[in-house]
């Protein structure tokens, strides 16, 4: 039995007729014929009954196409809500970022990516990048953002891009007795004080023993992120170093190369590469890559 012949059925009950019924289905009348008989068959009734040219239903037949077009109407509908969703879904991304990332870059890209899709909705989660990379490996996400590709190796569904690196510098206030200088040597910042969160924290730390000295960590926020510690360098509490992105605004800070070879801060951009991509999450990639890479 299949949704197939119960559309038969309800063609000749509504025609009262073989030919019309096969012709409204697009198939043969013999073929309608056939599958209307496995259909009796089947049910062990006789569903329609020929008197002459009149063409009706039986009891049987009656009984059955009630059921049957409450089976339908539940199918088509079941049908629509999943057009419906299908739709909803085809203007929805789903990224996930980590904390630094989302607050330097990923607020640009969405915004550089609205001007051109401006229908576009996002679904938008800070993770840390274990996190980020099992969503992608498990098809919970479309893309995601991250800094690191360590041990990347475990989630084998995952690919990526290398999409921006940026340069540390130091970050002082205007005022600051360094702010008119061009470079400066990590060996030279013996007696600041610094506002480290802890990703970047590290980047500085690990140098202690070329440079002669552990830095002064004088603030340490947990929850600011980027944009709080550059307030409170702004506000002369202390400086900071940073990966050199477009959100650093330079009114009441100044930004100074660093002459130590420190590194710099990579962001790579993944998906699942086995995920069926609707148009607009192709098109975000795409112009991810084209614009940043």
């Amino acid at each position: 039995m299949n949704l197939q012949q119960l559309e038969y059925l309800k063609g000749i009950a509504e025609t009262k007729s073989f030919t019309l019924a096969a012709e409204y289905a697009h198939v043969t009348q013999p073929a309608l014929s056939k599958a209307i008989s496995k259909l009796e068959e089947e049910l062990g009734v006789t569903l329609i009954k020929r008197d002459g040219r009149d063409i009706n239903l039986t009891e049987f037949g009656e009984i059955f196409l009630k059921h049957g077009k409450s089976a339908l109407s539940s199918i088509n509908e079941g049908i629509k809500e999943i057009e419906d969703l299908k739709k909803k879904n085809e203007n929805n991304i789903y990224i996930s970022s980590t904390p630094c990332i989302s607050a330097s870059f990923i607020h640009f890209v969405i915004s550089d990516f609205l001007n051109l899709y401006n229908g576009t909705k996002f679904q938008f989660s800070n993770e840390s990048t274990k996190n980020i990379l099992h969503n992608l490996n498990n098809n919970k996400i479309d893309i995601g953002f991250f800094e690191s590709i360590e041990n990347i190796e475990d989630f084998r569904e995952v690919e990526f891009e290398k999409i921006k690196k940026e340069k540390y510098v130091l970050v002082v206030p205007k005022n600051h007795h360094l702010a008119s200088k061009h470079e400066v040597s990590l060996k030279d910042l013996k007696d600041e004080f610094f506002i480290m969160v802890d990703e970047y924290k590290n980047k500085i730390v690990k140098y202690h023993e070329k440079i002669g000295y552990i830095p002064k960590i004088l603030v340490q926020p947990k929850e600011a992120g980027v944009i709080g510690v550059l307030v409170l360098v702004a506000a002369g509490a202390g400086i900071t170093i940073l990966p050199n992105t477009q959100m650093i605004n330079v009114d009441k800070i100044s930004i100074l190369n660093i002459k130590e070879d420190i590194g710099y801060k990579t962001i790579y951009m993944g998906w699942n590469k086995h995920k069926s991509e609707v148009a607009i999450v192709k098109n975000f990639k795409e112009f991810v890559i084209k614009k940043y890479k």
